[in-house]
């Protein structure tokens, strides 16, 4: 796939982006829980580009960890119903979560395009195939857990054409707002700052190295404005650490962050839902949507996943 990826999503939305309009009753439903017992943050804009480059790309397969509830697979299953063609293959850990998803694809009649799994993907996917058009990767948010994700399925594809897509990741020039913070207590932030003190000494104790993965140092930085809030990238989880890492190694034409393009895409109406965005807001605390998600080339991502690892074996031998 020779095309700039940002031409390609021009593209695709130009042609198929009044079909989005069909779509609007998942955003509209994104925090109803009788519909989505697990809450995500896969904002509008996202669903839409995601919708439209399946009906542009016409994918046969697409490997997606994890479903969650279902609401961007959703977005993945109708495209591929307009397609009258292409397969999800979607795992998820969480068995009530997975059933409830189930439950909605058989509901919008999608259920014939979508392979459920339910489990560690860890363990019951590392024989999938390697001729996905789509990797989605939008599950624990831990950088080990990328590592597996590349290692096991990106770096095996074998398609010229495939696409690599990440979610809970900002470019590293965004200055947004989480949970009403910044600012913090210390230098790190909590990705779970409800959950009480018990709950998390029990992590502690049960999953350290988990644990220990959920506080990332991160910059803060001061108003830019009078009147305005402290704000931050975004980025609070090794994951999204390791895929600016990987971006910033990628030519620009290869990869794109929706953050950067949302405001060039007025007819698709991509701030319609920001009113309701849950813990998101701006530097003048306003709920807004981050547009969250990163797309690259399969190909442009594996020669920079094999830079930076061997950027860090250097480092690695140096300090021996």
């Amino acid at each position: 796939m020779g095309v700039n990826i940002r031409n390609l999503i021009k593209k695709a939305t130009d042609q198929f982006g009044i079909e989005t309009r069909d779509l609007e009753f998942l955003p509209e439903n994104r925090y109803n829980k009788k519909m989505f017992p697990t809450t995500g943050q896969y904002d509008w804009f996202s669903g839409q580009v995601l919708y439209c480059l399946i009906r542009y790309i016409k994918p046969g397969r697409i490997l997606e960890i994890s479903t969650a509830s279902g609401y961007a697979t959703l977005f993945i299953a109708m495209a591929l119903k307009r397609n009258n063609q292409g397969k999800i293959d979607t795992f998820e850990l969480d068995s009530k979560a997975a059933k409830a998803a189930i439950k909605l694809f058989k509901k919008y009649d999608v259920d014939t395009f979508v392979q459920s799994y339910i489990g560690d993907a860890q363990k019951i996917s590392n024989a999938m195939p390697s001729d996905y058009t789509i990797y989605f990767l939008d599950s624990l948010h831990r950088k080990d857990f990328a590592h597996w994700f590349i290692d096991t399925h990106v770096m095996r594809s074998d398609r010229i054409d495939a696409i690599f897509h990440m979610h809970d990741i900002m470019p590293l020039h965004a200055r947004v707002r989480r949970w009403n913070a910044p600012p913090l207590e210390g230098d790190e932030f909590d990705e779970q700052p409800r959950r009480s003190r018990f709950d998390k000494i029990k992590d502690m104790v049960r999953m350290p190295l988990f644990q220990a993965d959920q506080k990332i140092p991160i910059q803060i930085y001061p108003p830019e404005q009078f009147g305005q809030l402290q704000t931050f990238n975004g980025n609070f989880t090794s994951e999204s650490i390791l895929g600016t890492q990987l971006a910033a190694l990628a030519a620009p034409e290869d990869h794109v962050f929706l953050h950067d393009i949302a405001d060039n895409y007025p007819q698709l109406t991509p701030r319609k839902y920001d009113h309701a965005a849950v813990g998101r807001t701006d530097s003048n605390n306003i709920p807004m949507e981050w547009n969250e998600t990163w797309w690259c080339k399969v190909a442009a991502l594996k020669k920079a996943y094999r830079q930076l690892n061997e950027t860090q074996r250097e480092k690695s031998r140096e300090n021996v």
